[in-house]
């Protein structure tokens, strides 16, 4: 299978919004070459890069209504440079297409064995690695799926995790926006029963699938724009590893499926983008139980307020 490299061209400042078009366009990561963000803004292969105010912001799509996808894209962001003062650069879009196995064959070289939070190690499949007898071994191959678990927000996210989990033996997570799998995955190794995992992209329900079988654990994966085609239950804990403006839209309604003494946590949060999630939090009755920050990253761990 090829895919389709699109890369944009914008500023510094600017590039988290451009990223957010990409995601809203369907891709399962982004990875940002130049500027002088030196780390991956997204869990994906990053290039080495020239430090300096203009960066390329670059997703990948598949063949099917790829020119549905281009007029998205092109229609956000002229939109986006009209209507707001920031300075977003040239916004120049460059198309390439590219074999899925030279895509890999990059990723690869940069992705490698790592601790992710606490006890939980993330090993590609294609490594070996000598595990401690604490370690829980995650083996993951994101393929062109969104989350290796290299990003913040997802060493956030298993942090919380393992401290908001139930001390019981059937505990339920729901993970919206899955990606690879690794929190779901996380999950199931650290005791839930029950682990959901819900995606817009069928790539990434697929990857998931993939990846829980690798780790010989069990899970239900099924395409779902948030929680159009989620079960009808309440979990003890729903996880959402996605950017801000989706979560807000989430927390509209994923209180319907969370046990009332469960706890939500919400990651992908840009830090300026932090007061706009917690309000909406606040205004859906929910009450904040932490507040995580690495880099330029937030995720927020809350439950249900019931004063």
């Amino acid at each position: 299978m090829n895919w389709n490299r699109v890369s944009i061209e914008t500023k510094q400042q600017a590039c988290d919004i451009v990223a957010s078009v990409l995601i809203d366009a369907g891709a399962g990561g982004v990875q940002i070459e130049g500027g002088e963000v030196r780390t991956a803004k997204r869990d994906e292969y990053l290039e080495p890069a020239v430090v300096g105010d203009t960066l390329k912001v670059i997703a990948y799509y598949g063949d099917t209504d790829f020119d549905a996808t281009q007029g998205f894209i092109k229609e956000k962001l002229t939109n986006l440079k009209a209507s707001s003062n920031m300075d977003f650069g040239t916004l120049k879009i460059v198309v390439n297409e590219i074999e899925d196995t030279d895509w890999n064959a990059n990723f690869k070289k940069n992705f490698t064995t790592f601790r992710a939070a606490s006890n939980i190690v993330i090993k590609p499949t294609w490594e070996d690695y000598d595990a401690k007898q604490s370690d829980i071994v995650i083996e993951m191959d994101p393929g062109m799926a969104f989350g290796s678990g290299v990003h913040e927000t997802t060493k956030m996210c298993l942090e919380l995790v393992q401290k908001y989990m139930p001390d019981t033996a059937d505990w339920s997570v729901m993970d919206v926006g899955c990606g690879s799998g690794i929190l779901g995955i996380a999950c199931a190794k650290l005791g839930a029963a029950e682990v959901l995992a819900l995606d817009y992209d069928n790539v990434s329900v697929d990857v998931t699938a993939a990846n829980a079988k690798a780790n010989k654990v069990e899970l239900t994966a099924k395409q779902s724009d948030l929680l159009q085609n989620a079960e009808t239950k309440k979990f003890d804990i729903v996880l959402a590893n996605i950017i801000a403006d989706i979560v807000i839209r989430l927390n509209d309604d994923v209180s319907d499926y969370l046990k009332d003494d469960g706890a939500y946590i919400v990651s992908g949060i840009i830090e300026d983008r932090l007061d706009d999630v917690l309000a909406s939090l606040n205004e859906n009755n929910f009450e904040v139980l932490q507040i995580l920050s690495m880099a330029d990253w937030r995720a927020v761990a809350v439950r249900k307020n019931h004063a």
